[in-house]
Order: C-alpha cells, then sequence, then structure tokens
C-alpha cells in the first residue's frame, strides 16, 4: 500500500546541508496499523509528510498504491491525494467555523452537494460520538473531542489512508485511550491503513501492528509489535520498550543480591503467546533441583498476545547455568543473561 524505496531527503540552510533521512526503506501493507517512533529529530515527521506530497523525497522513491507518485501528473498527484487524510497533533481545527463546518470543509472544497455533505458529515460525527456537538465551536471542546472532529474530517472523504502525525500527544492518558479504541474501530470498520508517528510507546503497544524505529534519519529496527516488544535488538528500542515493559529489577531485591553469601545466575525469560511460565518453573525445578528465586516478573498483553518477563536467580556454577539455559531453549522459550 506504501512503500519507501532508499527514500534521502536532504534539507538545504544557506552552506548546510541536513540529513533528515537517510536510505529509509519501508512498507506498509493494505489494512496494517503501522507505527513509527522515534525521539524528536529522528526524521519521523518528515517520512510522514512524504506520502501526501507535503515533502518530496532528494531520493529514492515513494509508492502508493502501486504507483510511484513523483512520476505522476498533477491531475493524477491530486487524484492520488484523494485516497489520503491526515490527522494532526494540534487538531488544525477552524476556531471561526462550527463542528459541523469543520468537517464538512473537505466535502465543501470537492463541491459537493449540500445535500451529500450533510449527509455525510452527520454519518461521520456519530460514528465519532460527537453528533449531539454540530452546532458548538472548537473552543467550546474538549482536547478528545476537538481530536474526534479531526478524525471525522479525515474520515468524510472515504480515504483509504489515514496518516496521524503525533495525534495523540496533546492529550490525557485517558483521552488518549478513547481516541486509540476509535483509531482501532476506523481500521476495522474502513479497513483503511493507517500510518502513525509517535513518541509514545504506549501508543505502539496498544494499536499497532507493526513498527519502525527511527533514529538519526534511519530506521533502525522494524517489525511485528510482539517481535519488536519480545526481543528489541537496538539500544533505543530497549529504552522505548522499558517505557511500557520495565524489566528492572527493585532496589531492595538488588542490594539483597549483592548481600547474597552465596554464588548465583541472573536469567530473563521471555514466556510469548501460549508459553507458560508456570510449567517450565516447574519443570526446571523438578529437573534439575536447584534453588531459585524470581526477582522480576511482568506480564502484558500485545495485540492479543500475552508476553511474560520473569528475571531468575539461580544459585548453581556456570555448568549448571548453562544446562538451564539449553532446556529452556528447548521449550521454545527467550533466554537472555541479566544483570544487576
Amino acid at each position: 500500500m506504501i512503500e519507501f524505496d532508499h527514500i534521502v531527503k536532504e534539507f538545504h540552510q544557506k552552506k548546510k546541508t541536513i540529513i533528515a533521512l537517510n536510505d529509509v526503506s519501508l512498507k506498509v501493507e493494505k489494512g496494517d496499523i503501522f507505527g513509527v517512533i522515534g525521539y524528536s529529530g529522528a526524521g519521523k515527521s518528515t517520512l510522514i509528510r512524504l506520502v501526501n506530497g507535503l515533502e518530496e523525497p532528494s531520493s529514492g522513491k515513494v509508492i502508493v498504491d502501486g504507483q510511484d507518485i513523483q512520476q505522476l501528473k498533477p491531475n493524477e498527484k491530486n487524484l492520488n491525494k484523494k485516497k489520503i487524510s491526515m490527522v494532526f497533533q494540534h487538531f488544525n481545527l477552524l476556531e471561526s467555523k462550527t463542528v459541523f463546518d469543520n468537517v464538512a470543509l473537505p466535502l465543501k472544497l470537492k463541491n459537493d452537494s449540500r445535500e451529500k455533505i450533510k449527509e455525510k458529515v452527520i454519518e461521520m460525527l456519530s460514528f465519532v460520538g460527537l453528533e449531539d456537538k454540530q452546532k458548538n465551536y472548537p473552543s467550546q471542546l474538549s482536547g478528545g473531542q476537538k481530536q474526534r472532529v479531526g478524525i471525522a474530517r479525515a474520515l468524510v472523504t472515504n480515504p483509504e489512508i489515514l496518516l496521524c502525525d503525533e495525534a495523540t500527544s496533546a492529550l490525557d492518558p485517558k483521552t488518549t485511550t478513547s481516541i486509540l479504541q476509535l483509531l482501532k474501530r476506523v481500521n476495522e470498520q474502513f479497513k483503511i491503513t493507517i500510518l502513525l508517528i509517535t513518541h509514545e510507546m504506549e501508543v505502539i503497544r496498544d494499536l499497532c501492528h507493526k513498527v519502525a524505529v527511527m533514529e538519526n534519519g534511519q530506521i533502525i529496527e522494524k517489525g511485528n509489535v510482539i517481535d519488536v516488544f519480545g526481543t528489541p535488538q537496538q539500544p533505543t528500542t530497549k529504552d522505548f520498550v522499558k517505557t511500557v515493559i520495565p524489566n528492572s529489577i527493585p532496589k531492595n531485591i538488588v542490594e539483597n543480591l549483592r548481600n547474597s553469601p552465596k554464588a548465583y545466575q541472573l536469567l530473563r525469560l521471555k514466556f510469548l503467546g501460549n508459553n507458560t511460565s508456570d510449567s517450565l518453573l516447574y519443570k526446571i525445578n523438578q529437573k534439575f533441583n536447584i534453588e531459585n528465586n524470581i526477582v522480576f516478573a511482568n506480564v502484558t498483553e500485545l495485540q492479543g498476545t500475552t508476553l511474560g518477563i520473569f528475571t531468575i536467580a539461580f544459585y548453581t556454577d556456570e555448568q549448571g547455568i548453562k544446562r538451564i539455559k539449553e532446556f529452556i531453549q528447548s521449550h521454545n522459550v527467550i533466554v537472555e543473561e541479566a544483570s544487576i
């Protein structure tokens, strides 16, 4: 549906060249909810603006629905843009217009009939739960309601692609949850492909199917959310994942371990999906009869799949820990050495 093929984007300021995107390649399949996460300045905003033509690449291709959009004629570009709508961080509503008129604006620009506009606007306001706010002005709405208006406006033209530019970063946590649930309904009910950028890992966890992590204009990691959350490879990815799935051992337990007279080894076990922790730990105890202690545990649900993280202190030597690791790996459980 959307493909970035070896994209480079440069900005020239006087005698200085800034490389915002450096050889970025990425595919977003039709019907996906794809999240791009990165810290400020990573290049994610530039990337999303390439899709609707607000920016053009210095080199490389942006392919939307099988078409290289840089090769399209002006009228073809206009047709392509009609497939794409955008939801903004700060809503971008016209303060002097009512909710109805804000949502109706894209249809008025198309010169649709008054009857069609009314029907479609009411339909979309009903979908986002604001049918009773038609005559209100943006100043009379909460932040969450303003964003719902923005989503209704984006949907009113029946787009195939919805771009979300930090769509929840201006909202409180409770409102963020409701907006993410709404976006999930948009994807499921209208089969709209969603590409969003964010710096909030909670958004990726709660909404996205796939994720790409950006740093310094490059994609440093990408994949299914469950895979990236379960086994992050890059330091930046690990930092993001820790914000929603902590794996740090509590300080008091760290002190107890440091003061322990017994030698121990720490292993971190990650259970995905149907792999159950209780039965495996029981089998380890039965097979090896080695003293152990769970020093940290966390269970999270990601897109309907359970991710459990357990850090366990095994009081044994190097040979013993090697045999335990091999046994754990034979049960298709991710295991890695941990430290304090």
